[in-house]
């Protein structure tokens, strides 16, 4: 950690491709104190790990667009040797661990993530204190299911995006 980094909140890139999955986990490592930065596939995960400064962690997809995850995770360990790398899939089969020379080993994390998990391993691989409240051990996924009363069409229509909104969401970087 440099003395950059000590002054505000720690970094967290993180790269996967489902967008509003992404979005509330970036919400709930906001809320727990980490600023976050978005990339949608491998390509803008790796242009911005090439800008400096260099996020204080990755959180990465395996199987992202344009380069996956390990290529992502090698990239990043190029640019800052020691940054903590986790990983994130539904097909676990394909990780392999020693894929990361050097630094620390990266952490898998398999779909539906764990959030409480994802947390603590990041404070642990940024050495923060444990936060005094706990988070309830929601899968993201689950956090993001339909309320149970609300009919599935009435879900649909309620989280509709208009042709221009979709064009919109689809440029962001």
């Amino acid at each position: 950690m440099s003395e950059g980094q000590a002054q505000g909140p720690h970094v967290v890139l993180l790269v996967d491709d489902e967008l509003r999955t992404t979005r509330r986990m970036a919400a709930m490592l906001r809320e727990d104190g980490f600023a976050v930065e978005i990339a949608r596939d491998g390509a803008a995960a790796v242009a911005r790990l090439a800008r400096s400064p260099v996020p204080d962690a990755l959180v990465t997809e395996l199987t992202t667009a344009h380069a996956d995850g390990l290529a992502i995770g090698r990239f990043a360990r190029n640019q800052r040797p020691n940054i903590p790398v986790l990983v994130l899939t539904g097909y676990p089969n394909l990780f392999h661990a020693d894929a990361f020379a050097g630094g620390p080993p990266a952490t898998l994390f398999t779909k539906p993530v764990d959030y409480a998990a994802l947390r603590s391993a990041l404070r642990d691989a940024l050495h923060l204190p444990l936060a005094n409240e706990s988070a309830p051990n929601i899968p993201v996924e689950d956090a993001l299911a339909p309320r149970e009363l609300e009919s599935a069409p009435e879900n649909a229509r309620r989280n509709a995006l208009s042709g221009t909104q979709t064009l919109r969401a689809l440029r962001r970087p």
